[in-house]
């Protein structure tokens, strides 16, 4: 990956790290220990729902859930960059904290087009947070 900013990471970045109360070193240490464990959980179950839900795409097509099909892309996409994250995390690299930021930007993006606003923004809020408060620990 690039070493370039993502998208809306400067201005996120003071938002989650100057103005927001720090988490103690010892809470940073634990998301970076489990981060990597999260990501297999969430990419086991991202995979579970994306075959569990081609199985019954058809069914949503019949009763006119047209946004199934851009919800599984998204769940898809998702999926992937938790994948691709993985090795990264565990290896405390910098490609593994970027992949899970747009994972997150993107899982904030979904929520905000399906209308999902008020989770949709507590689990961006919380999930960018979380981020921010560990980049420091990924090089």
């Amino acid at each position: 990956m690039e070493t370039n900013t993502l998208p809306l990471e400067k201005e996120l970045e003071p938002i989650f790290t100057k103005q927001l109360p720090s988490f103690p070193d010892n809470i940073k240490d634990l998301f970076v220990k489990i981060a990597p464990f999260l990501a297999i959980i969430s990419v086991v179950f991202g995979v579970l729902g994306a075959g569990l839900g081609t199985l019954l795409s058809p069914f949503a097509w019949f009763a006119g859930n047209f946004s199934y099909g851009i919800g599984m892309i998204f769940l898809i996409v998702m999926v992937v960059l938790q994948a691709l994250a993985i090795p990264s995390l565990f290896n405390l690299k910098k490609d593994g904290w970027r992949y899970m930021y747009y994972a997150q930007f993107i899982s904030a993006i979904y929520n905000l087009c399906m209308g999902n606003w008020f989770s949709g923004l507590i689990g961006a809020f919380i999930g960018f947070w979380i981020l921010f408060q560990i980049r420091e620990k990924y090089s």
